[in-house]
């Protein structure tokens, strides 16, 4: 009897003990929460009241959207100027186009006589629709304070990615993702929106692991309908779905999710189309028409080469940045470049995720990757796109941490501290300090070597062991990787909490290494 006695009061203060301990932990997490949206918050400070902040822009597009572009007069001088600019394709030349090309009459008179001033017609010039969604939310706030309650909504969105890391990763791996964030994003993260964006990507990362695929390419179309660049994950997406599957070509289930992303892209451009024509159409031709902007890769390699050729750099600020001037044939050669080496880097990323040498997290990390490095404009926000996804994948490796520290600290040096240097009268002059070109090309190449160095490691990588699992709600037998397996499907926190079992498809020595990068 006093066995059995002692043996329930060793089990209550073990249960005690563990009780105490995750109350501890969620406490930790609380206080990291509040501390990261508080710093964020300081770093963003000294621009929320100004008027020609990106988040000032957001409050104009939500309330001319809402109300008529008549509205944008109601705001401080210049604030919504751009409101009027013109765009490269107005709803009297894409009318033109469509009757050139032999298009039915009442298809032209419906694109001629959409009015943009009108209430729900103005929509952003270099964003899809849904982007209206987290402007317009925020804009029941005061007019004078739209930028703090817009900083607050992505405070709490920042909170989101911890709880998401710290829940399906590791509360190690939550507490990376929120240093890098607040590092990296120290004026953007609850200056810009691409937070949105961005945790839309890391869950449907998080379905397409759990095998919830429908979910998952719903989500990874939201996000492409908030900001156009998670269209490349396509690619990564489709790989690691079809690889699961051994169903004909042409069976329901291949395709399911992949149609489910055509569909709600289509119903949200179409009712994007129906409220303006112009509006739709003119955030591709932005992107198309873009010049190298001033802190991309290319234009490191333009500034490089005047060390050869002696030719100095002209600059213009267009596009809401600070863009490099066309430089004859070099301009060119870097571009066409670029274009080259994005193409050869999707391919081989797909080709390592076809090979199983890496999983789904890993693809869609260094997709993402490939198409900043290589692409024409990056700008400081872009670094808020993949951060989770770093935090998720490369886990507790501390020799790729202390490299993303390095981008994360030169991306925040070069902007705000580097572009609104005392002394400065224009945009046009941050080119001419003299650390800006070394800060902004020292960064380039650590995210290219970053880049560089996680291909070659994952080349050698043996390819990785599958299991066979069946699919909840299907029956349907699927291969995936052990490493993608071992994805705790609860809340696990595998390296610091041990109160939930692993699944029981996870052996005893793999249980604490799920997802981690090792040599």
């Amino acid at each position: 009897m006093s066995t059995d006695t002692t043996m329930q009061e060793n089990t209550n203060k073990i249960a005690s003990n563990k009780e105490k301990r995750g109350t501890s932990l969620y406490l930790l997490d609380a206080v990291i929460i509040v501390a990261m949206g508080i710093l964020m918050f300081c770093g963003a400070s000294w621009q929320v009241f100004k008027s020609n902040t990106d988040v000032a822009k957001y409050q104009c597009y939500a309330a001319v959207f809402l109300q008529g572009t008549h509205v944008a007069k109601s705001y401080p001088p210049h604030q919504c100027d751009f409101i009027s600019e013109s765009q490269t394709y107005t709803n009297a030349k894409i009318a033109a186009g469509l009757q050139k090309y032999g298009a039915p009459g009442f298809l032209v008179d419906f694109v001629k006589h959409q009015n943009i001033s009108l209430p729900l017609r103005a929509l952003p010039h270099e964003y899809p629709l849904l982007t209206l969604i987290p402007f317009l939310i925020v804009l029941v706030s005061p007019q004078h304070w739209y930028q703090v309650a817009f900083a607050i909504l992505m405070a709490l969105l920042a909170g989101g990615m911890y709880f998401l890391l710290a829940r399906f990763k590791s509360r190690t791996a939550a507490i990376i993702g929120a240093t890098l964030l607040v590092i990296g994003g120290w004026s953007t993260a609850v200056g810009r929106f691409d937070l949105v964006p961005s945790l839309l990507t890391l869950l449907a990362v998080i379905l397409a692991e759990r095998k919830r695929w429908t979910w998952a390419f719903v989500l990874l179309a939201l996000a492409f309908l908030m900001k156009f660049y998670p269209v490349m994950l396509l690619i990564p997406f489709l790989v690691g779905q079809q690889m699961e599957l051994h169903e004909k070509w042409n069976a329901w289930r291949r395709w399911q999710p992949f149609v489910a992303f055509i569909g709600v892209c289509v119903v949200v451009m179409g009712v994007s189309l129906l409220l303006s024509v112009e509006g739709t159409i003119s955030p591709l031709s932005y992107f198309e028409t873009r010049p190298i902007q001033a802190e991309s890769l290319g234009s490191s390699l333009i500034w490089l080469s005047t060390f050869v050729t002696h030719h100095t750099l002209s600059f213009d600020n267009n596009y809401h940045s600070l863009n490099v001037q066309p430089v004859h044939i070099l301009t060119r050669l870097v571009t066409y470049g670029e274009q080259l080496l994005e193409l050869v880097g999707l391919a081989f990323v797909a080709w390592l995720q076809w090979k199983r040498k890496i999983t789904l997290a890993t693809a869609t990390l260094l997709t993402l990757l490939v198409v900043i490095v290589t692409g024409k404009v990056f700008s400081p926000q872009y670094l808020i796109w993949v951060i989770p996804l770093v935090a998720y994948v490369v886990g507790t490796n501390w020799r790729w941490i202390v490299s993303w520290i390095a981008i994360c600290a030169l991306t925040t040096s070069i902007y705000p501290y580097t572009y609104y240097a005392p002394g400065h009268t224009s945009i046009l002059k941050v080119p001419l300090v003299p650390w800006f070109y070394p800060a902004v090309t020292l960064r380039n190449f650590i995210l290219l070597g970053f880049v560089l160095a996680l291909l070659i490691y994952y080349v050698r990588q043996q390819v990785l062991p599958t299991t066979t699992t069946e699919q909840r709600n299907t029956g349907e037998i699927a291969t995936v990787s052990t490493q993608e397996a071992n994805v705790p499907v609860s809340g696990a926190d595998i390296d610091v909490d041990d109160e939930v079992p692993p699944p029981a498809n996870i052996g005893e020595e793999n249980s604490s290494n799920v997802e981690k990068l090792s040599y």
